[in-house]
């Protein structure tokens, strides 16, 4: 099984039993590769997320997984909120968020780099906008995108956030 049908199977077992705890899977990641892998698991709410509420899912989707059997070889299951410099799974996820500064890894090289970091501009469905430091508008295609997420900016020194 190749890691975005397992990643799919994954989401598909794993949004019911968040949904039943009144919370979002905001995505799932997987990782490592040589001996143990690992299962990230992503939970939201507008409340927010408790650790007390992380263990339990943990708990529960531990059985189902060892049940469905979805994960090839050993594994460690982490499950947590997306906190502060929360990752993207989608595009639609980043609504809301413009304005702040993002951090992205694409596949392949976009005008001869991979990483990017600037202002989120703008959000598309297939994509985003990013305005690097130099002022430099970068179109990202979701499909380009290895990684993404948020770089949550702390405020200054005796100002509230």
């Amino acid at each position: 099984m190749t890691e975005d049908r397992i990643r799919k199977a994954l989401e598909e077992l794993a949004a019911p039993l968040a949904q039943a705890m009144g919370l979002t899977l905001w995505g799932v990641e997987l990782s490592g590769g040589h001996g143990r892998g690992v299962v990230r698991v992503y939970l939201d709410s507008e409340a927010g997320v408790t650790v007390d509420q992380c263990a339990e899912f943990s708990r529960d989707l531990s059985v189902v997984l060892d049940v469905e059997d979805v994960v090839p070889g050993s594994y460690y299951l982490e499950v947590s909120s997306p906190g502060l410099d929360r990752p993207f799974f989608s595009p639609e996820q980043m609504r809301g968020h413009e304005g702040g500064e993002v951090q992205v890894t694409l596949r392949d090289a976009a005008q001869g780099r991979r990483r990017y970091l600037g202002r989120l501009e703008s959000v598309e469905p297939d994509g985003f906008v990013v305005t690097e430091e130099n002022g430099q508008p970068v179109r990202v295609a979701w499909s380009n995108v290895k990684k993404a997420a948020l770089r949550y900016q702390f405020p200054a020194k005796g100002q509230k956030a």
